[in-house]
């Protein structure tokens, strides 16, 4: 009788009841996950505020909320509820790393350093922690600093093209753009052709201007054109290698685009009314 109280005892601890309120939860959790899978975000926030408001300490529901809350746009809000995952399981890297990303998306980055600084030192080998440090010394105009942390973060996770794409920008700003080209190139190379990302290109069309070769810059910043909804800055990058180009009909077609998409774009007013009295010149000279 005794050995079969106690292995009945056993069995009880292996088939732990679990609370109703926690079962509840997860329930509610798990119909949320799938709403938002399916688009419908109303619904999912629905479901997981009330497994939050239900179970507060369930660190899952307080990390699906968030990341609902913060593709409504709701950043405080999802910041929120990421801190607050944070303080129930300080020791869990990756949500540390989150924590910090939506602080700093949500114009914190001093608090973001902190999550960043505190994820390190919980995992040293932790590639989204030092990419996140990295991106806050970039916002902290501290260039050096970014391009290091992103560099170890690529050294971790040697297949993220969102950190190698940071790091060509980084390049870029600091004036590298040969190094800025390599880089992207390398970006470039993970996607089938025609599903780039409209950042990389139209960066590459940026260093291929800075490297003076405008015809290069015209086909990369037309390819990122095609890639999303009409951007005044970006046609005006393209007239601008247009004429450097020798196309100064070309350009003043397309910076005309650009105001027709912002007439109140000031660079484009500017280089239209440059290529206008250039052209007038043209024209006076073969006279």
């Amino acid at each position: 009788m005794a050995v079969a109280s106690t292995s009945g005892c056993a069995s009880l601890r292996k088939y732990r009841v679990v609370p109703e309120s926690v079962a509840k939860c997860r329930k509610l959790s798990r119909e949320g996950v799938a709403a938002m899978e399916r688009g419908n975000c109303q619904q999912a926030r629905t479901l997981l505020d009330r497994a939050v408001e239900i179970s507060p300490t369930d660190i899952d529901a307080r990390r699906q909320y968030a990341e609902v809350l913060w593709n409504e746009n709701a950043k405080w809000e999802a910041a929120e509820q990421m801190e607050a995952a944070v303080r129930l399981d300080p020791h869990h890297g990756p949500t540390v790393v989150r924590s910090g990303e939506m602080l700093l998306d949500s114009g914190s980055p001093d608090r973001a350093l902190e999550r960043a600084s505190q994820a390190i030192a919980l995992d040293s080998t932790l590639a989204g922690a030092w990419a996140l440090r990295g991106r806050v010394y970039r916002q902290l105009e501290k260039p050096n600093q970014a391009l290091a942390d992103m560099q170890l973060a690529l050294r971790y996770g040697p297949h993220a093209t969102d950190v190698l794409l940071d790091i060509s920008e980084l390049q870029y700003e600091m004036g590298r753009p040969h190094r800025a080209l390599t880089t992207l190139h390398h970006v470039l190379d993970s996607y089938a052709v025609g599903e780039e990302p409209r950042r990389a290109l139209w960066l590459e069309g940026l260093a291929y201007s800075s490297v003076e070769r405008p015809v290069d810059a015209i086909a990369s910043l037309r390819a990122a054109n095609g890639r999303g909804e009409p951007n005044a800055d970006l046609m005006f990058q393209i007239a601008k290698a247009e004429a450097a180009a020798g196309r100064p009909t070309d350009a003043a077609a397309t910076v005309q685009q650009a105001l027709a998409i912002n007439g109140e774009h000031e660079p484009s007013r500017v280089f239209l009314a440059q290529l206008q009295a250039q052209m007038m010149g043209d024209v006076t000279l073969r006279r």
